[in-house]
């Protein structure tokens, strides 16, 4: 399915501003402008500019146009969940060099356990994988993915080594719309200290995340264990 004409436009202004093209505290172009250049009407191109003003990245004033409020971070931190953005996405738009290993790759029927946990519905088939992510070499979080076998297509294990959401979007075709997350604070289990060289750490940020697709069905169950020394959380709060 193709993406709105509004979500093209706001992909590409999210790329300018986080490339610098609009960089923090600059206005962006007038709107009689923006709407010639991505031949748009008003309604749509506004719809792409509150998106991203409910993302933080941008901020509209009465009488002045819209400023670019969003800051690269300066410090090296693994991510601040923005948006839905894969892995590969992050790192690109941080330039940092990514690397997956897949360790486990299997499909199972869902239990009545696991259906508690993750919201599956038991006896549904599930393709499981097990994934070491990685930045420059080192590596930085554990994710245990679960998804609808139903629902991604003859998903392999190189689509998952790459990147799952791009398999999704670019081959099935696929609007990846939603993902509630949960994250907490555990105490690191053997796999993680095994695969995230913890030193003194003791413990791991684990975010647990549940993505529906644009038909509000939810393909995806993934818990993400992260490095504590390179885990931030930032949310967008609102008066």
């Amino acid at each position: 399915m193709p993406k709105a004409r509004f979500e093209n436009i706001y992909q590409d202004l999210k790329a300018k501003v986080l490339d610098g093209t609009y960089g923090y505290q600059s206005f962006l172009p007038p709107e009689t402008e923006l709407t010639a250049s991505y031949t748009c009407s008003r309604n749509t191109l506004r719809r792409a500019l509150s998106m991203l003003s409910d993302e933080a990245y941008l901020q509209p004033i009465h009488g002045r146009g819209v400023r670019v409020i969003w800051q690269k971070q300066t410090h090296d931190i693994l991510g601040s969940l923005e948006g839905l953005e894969s892995f590969q996405e992050y790192a690109q738009r941080n330039g940092l060099i990514p690397y997956t290993e897949v360790k486990q790759f299997e499909t199972i029927v869902c239990s009545d356990a696991l259906a508690y946990h993750t919201g599956f519905t038991a006896g549904e088939s599930l393709i499981r994988i097990v994934r070491i992510r990685g930045l420059n070499g080192i590596p930085r979080q554990i994710d245990h993915d679960y998804l609808l076998e139903s629902a991604v297509g003859r998903l392999s294990k190189e689509d998952a080594r790459r990147s799952i959401f791009s398999y999704l979007e670019e081959t099935l075709g696929m609007r990846i719309l939603k993902s509630k997350r949960q994250i907490t604070v555990e105490l690191a289990t053997d796999e993680d200290f095994s695969y995230l060289d913890l030193g003194t750490f003791n413990c791991v940020a684990v975010t647990e995340s549940h993505s529906f697709n644009s038909d509000g069905i939810m393909f995806e169950f993934t818990q993400t264990r992260s490095h504590p020394a390179t885990f931030c959380y930032n949310v967008i709060s609102k008066r």
